[in-house]
């Protein structure tokens, strides 16, 4: 025989988990009926302060035939930079595939460009042209940033402003 004994979780502790759902139930439901504010995202709160774009790019990303992500700038027939299968940078790749995805689902191709933008409050973030759809890259750690950092114009130049 087992020497386990069967314990009831206590009934303060269910009425203390049961709180909590409800609550955030609750919270959620009052911001979707309006009762509280949404958060503003970046971008809006970035606008209403009248931040300027300090850099900016337009890149294309396209699979090159050795498994290399081959980065372009505008229609250039040839890439200034790349992230080879495999390497350190899947950051990059892995931001690229999740906005590859929603292209998909949109009917949208890989040639429209991706615009990356250094902000004057020091932020970096890389807008879909064609979605319109946006990731602030600084969300995601100091490694990762860096791993579009690069990719800006001058980057050498504006390393003083953030990176």
């Amino acid at each position: 025989m087992s020497a386990h004994v069967e314990k009831p979780i206590p009934k303060p502790v269910l009425w203390g988990i049961a709180a909590m759902v409800a609550a955030v139930f609750a919270l959620t439901g009052a911001v979707a009926l309006g009762l509280l504010d949404r958060p503003k995202p970046a971008s809006q709160v970035r606008a209403e302060a009248g931040v300027p774009v300090v850099a900016e790019r337009l890149l294309v990303f396209r699979d090159l035939p050795d498994g290399t992500l081959g980065i372009f700038e505008g229609a250039a027939s040839a890439p200034f930079a790349s992230v080879a299968a495999g390497s350190n940078e899947g950051f990059v790749r892995g931001v690229i595939r999740s906005m590859a995805r929603e292209r998909r689902m949109k009917g949208v191709g890989p040639e429209a460009p991706y615009r990356l933008r250094l902000w004057g409050d020091g932020r970096l973030s890389l807008e879909d042209v064609a979605t319109g759809r946006t990731v602030e890259l600084d969300s995601f750690g100091a490694d990762n940033r860096r791993a579009f950092w690069r990719l800006l114009p001058g980057a050498a130049e504006l390393a003083g402003k953030g990176a």
